[in-house]
């Protein structure tokens, strides 16, 4: 039979409610008798000996993710990668979610630290770069993941946005594209400037004159995505080629395409960002980047509890290369089609 808090009050000569304190944090419990009350449900193997463990280490075995926006189809993919890691270590996982709003992502780990979680894991843009500081000089433990924060000295897992943003671009310019355009996220986010900057290396490196208007600046959604295709699509001479910065964007552009009465990849090629499932679904069979998603989710607890283990910030930056998936959204452009 398991030991209940009974046999626990019994064995250590104390009443039921003050081993209840004891497993519940209390702080009005003197030192002598919680630690004789420990010494008790390690012996009786209490539910399980790990409760001991973790009171007298004053671990929760519990991290926080916060996410911007659980709507956004990478998250789920990095989030169980996180769970996958976290419980290899005993360790539980609460989530948040913020909508883009700087104000609650303060909120909620706010919350989560009343809850006394371990640590936390979040993904917060440049807006929010004095929350990551303020943390780091509390001791919290913290790992921003998937996208960097400049200047920031917080413990980092990232992909090479730059490196993806070159890889797309240069695949176009490489099947004879030359007007390619680039509907982005802007400069708010880190990805979404460093995948920018990937992109107009990637013309300049391919003797292709970088134009202004063949970039538009988008939400990360399908909607905004169709939007963005359909600007480029009246310009006085429309691109041959777009990289989107993230997948559902590139759907969105699909949308837009079609509408346009124009085939993908015939009139135009599409590479998109992120591999997601849906990539893969749609027809054509999206080209697209792939970062990882599952193994950046692992990376992150593992540099997490490095932080918890160390007491400390340490600071640590890891990038992740990412891979260009080549399906069926581009072509090689003929030679009569190209643009100069």
């Amino acid at each position: 039979m398991r030991p209940t808090i009974r046999d626990i009050a019994a064995k250590a000569q104390v009443s039921v409610s003050t081993v209840s304190r004891v497993l519940n944090g209390k702080p009005d419990v003197r030192s002598e008798t919680q630690k004789q009350i420990l010494d008790v449900i390690e012996e009786l193997g209490f539910s399980p000996s790990s409760v001991a463990r973790g009171l007298v280490l004053k671990r929760s075995n519990v991290i926080g993710f916060v996410v911007p926006d659980i709507t956004n189809p990478s998250f789920p993919e990095l989030a169980r990668g996180i769970v996958a890691q976290a419980k290899t270590y005993g360790f539980s996982v609460m989530f948040s979610d913020t909508n883009h709003d700087n104000k609650v992502e303060k909120d909620v780990v706010r919350l989560m630290r009343s809850k006394q979680v371990d640590g936390i894991i979040l993904s917060f843009d440049l807006a929010n770069k004095d929350e990551l500081e303020r943390l780091k000089s509390e001791r919290v433990p913290v790992v921003q993941i998937y996208r960097k924060s400049a200047k920031s000295t917080i413990s980092t897992i990232a992909i090479d946005n730059e490196s993806s943003g070159y890889k797309a671009a240069s695949y176009l310019a490489g099947l004879g594209h030359r007007r390619i355009a680039h509907i982005s996220t802007g400069m708010q986010t880190q990805s979404g400037h460093e995948r920018w900057t990937g992109y107009q290396a990637a013309l300049r490196d391919a003797g292709i004159e970088f134009d202004e208007d063949l970039v538009v600046v988008s939400d990360n959604n399908a909607a905004a995505g169709s939007s963005a295709m359909k600007k480029l699509l009246n310009l006085p001479v429309p691109p041959t080629a777009v990289f989107a910065c993230h997948d559902m964007m590139a759907i969105g552009a699909y949308e837009a395409i079609r509408e346009a009465g124009l085939e993908i990849p015939k009139d135009i090629s599409v590479v998109g960002h992120d591999n997601l499932e849906i990539s893969r679904l749609v027809w054509p069979r999206l080209t697209t980047i792939d970062t990882h998603k599952g193994q950046l989710g692992r990376a992150g607890v593992d540099l997490l509890m490095e932080e918890i283990k160390a007491g400390k910030a340490l600071n640590k930056e890891v990038v992740f290369s990412t891979d260009l998936i080549i399906r069926d959204s581009a072509m090689a452009l003929e030679p009569a089609e190209v643009v100069l």
